[in-house]
C-alpha cells in the first residue's frame, strides 16, 4: 500500500509518500480501506520531535481518524461486514489501508460523507468528552471556547450550542471570529488583539462563564481562570502551546472553581463518547467543518497549513 510517513524528526522535507507493507489485523481488529482521514496536532508534533513526541521504530505513519470501507475482519470480530462503510479511531491512518480495534469502529450514518465522518472522531471526541462527560454543561450556561477555529474548538462550539448553552468563542483573526459567529457563537473575541477576561466580564455583566473549554494551554491559562464565574469549571483537552501554569490556591478555595482534564479514557469509554458524537452528527445538531482537502501525496502541504494555523475546522486527507 501507499502511505504518508517520515523516518526522522525535522521539517517538512522529512515527509515522504510511498510504498510500505500492508498492515495485518489481529483477531479483534478490522482492516479498513481508507477513503478519508484527517490531520491532528499530534502529527505535527511527532514530525517536529516536539511535545515529547518522536519517531519510534523505522517509520511513523500519522493519523488517528479514519473513514472508509471494511476490507477484512479479525477472526473474533462480530457485527460488521466486509464492504461496510465505517469510521472511527485507530492509528497510522494516513495510508491506503489501516488497522483499528473493532471497538473503535462505527457504521457511518447514511447522511454523512467519508470526508465528514473521517474528520470527526478525534477532535469531536475530545470536545464531547470535555463538555458532556467532564464539565457536564447544562442548558442556559455560558461556555467560553478557546481557539474555536481548531478542530476541537469548532466541535466544542457546536456541542455547547446543541446543549442549549450560550457560547463565547475566541479565535486568532477577524475572519475566524466571523466564522465562529456564523457557526453559532453568541460572541467572538480576537485573542491576539483583545483582553479575553475583560471582554468576558463585559459580555457576562461581570459574572464570568460557567465553563471554559481549552485546548491551547499556558498562553491563555490566566485569561481562562480569570474568566470563570464562582463555582465555574475549567476543562482542558489539549496543551498545544504549552503545559506549565501556576494556580492561586486561595482563589481556588474562595471561588470554588473546578479544574479537570479529559484524561486517557479506555476503548470502551471512547466508544461511549463516540456513540454520542455520531448520534449528534446523524441528527444534524453538529457537523464536521472541513476547511481543506489534500490528496495524501500532498502531506507536506497539509502539515504546512496546520502549522500556519490559518484554517478553521479540520484538514482532510484522501488516499
Amino acid at each position: 500500500m501507499r502511505a504518508a510517513y517520515h523516518e526522522t524528526e525535522g521539517g517538512l522535507d522529512v515527509l515522504q509518500y510511498g510504498d510500505v507493507p500492508d498492515p495485518e489485523p489481529g483477531p479483534n481488529d478490522v482492516l479498513i480501506r481508507v477513503e478519508a482521514t484527517s490531520m491532528d496536532r499530534l502529527d505535527v508534533f511527532t514530525r517536529e520531535g516536539s511535545h515529547g513526541q518522536g519517531v519510534v521504530g523505522d517509520r511513523y505513519i500519522g493519523g488517528r481518524d479514519f473513514a472508509g470501507t471494511l476490507e477484512a475482519l479479525g477472526s473474533e470480530v462480530r457485527g460488521f461486514e466486509v464492504g461496510q462503510r465505517v469510521a472511527g479511531t485507530g492509528s497510522s491512518t494516513h495510508a491506503e489501508l489501516a488497522v483499528a480495534a473493532a471497538v473503535g469502529a462505527f457504521a457511518i450514518p447514511d447522511n454523512l460523507s467519508f470526508d465528514e465522518a473521517g474528520s470527526a472522531p478525534t477532535a469531536g471526541r475530545s470536545a464531547h468528552g470535555a463538555l458532556i462527560d467532564k464539565a457536564r454543561i447544562q442548558p442556559g450556561e455560558t461556555v467560553l471556547v478557546i481557539a474555536a477555529g481548531s478542530g476541537v474548538g469548532s466541535f466544542a462550539l457546536q456541542i455547547s450550542k446543541a446543549a442549549g448553552c450560550r457560547v463565547i468563542a475566541t479565535a486568532g483573526a477577524a475572519d475566524k471570529c466571523q466564522q465562529a459567529l456564523d457557526l453559532g457563537a453568541d460572541a467572538a473575541i480576537n485573542h491576539y488583539e483583545e483582553d479575553i477576561a475583560a471582554r468576558v466580564r463585559e459580555l457576562t455583566g461581570g459574572r464570568g462563564v460557567e465553563v471554559v473549554c481549552d485546548s491551547v494551554g499556558t498562553p491563555v491559562w490566566r485569561a481562562c481562570t480569570d474568566s470563570l464565574a464562582p463555582e465555574g469549571r475549567f476543562v482542558t483537552c489539549g496543551v498545544t502551546a504549552g503545559h506549565l501554569a501556576s494556580i492561586h490556591l486561595g482563589r481556588l478555595f474562595t471561588m470554588g472553581h473546578a479544574y479537570m482534564g479529559i484524561g486517557r479514557p479506555g476503548p470502551h469509554e471512547i466508544r461511549r463518547t463516540l456513540t454520542g458524537l455520531f448520534h449528534m452528527l446523524e441528527q444534524g445538531s453538529i457537523r464536521s467543518i472541513v476547511h481543506a482537502k489534500f490528496p495524501l501525496s500532498e502531506i507536506a502541504q497539509a502539515h504546512e497549513l496546520m502549522e500556519g494555523s490559518t484554517f478553521f475546522g479540520k484538514i482532510v486527507l484522501n488516499p
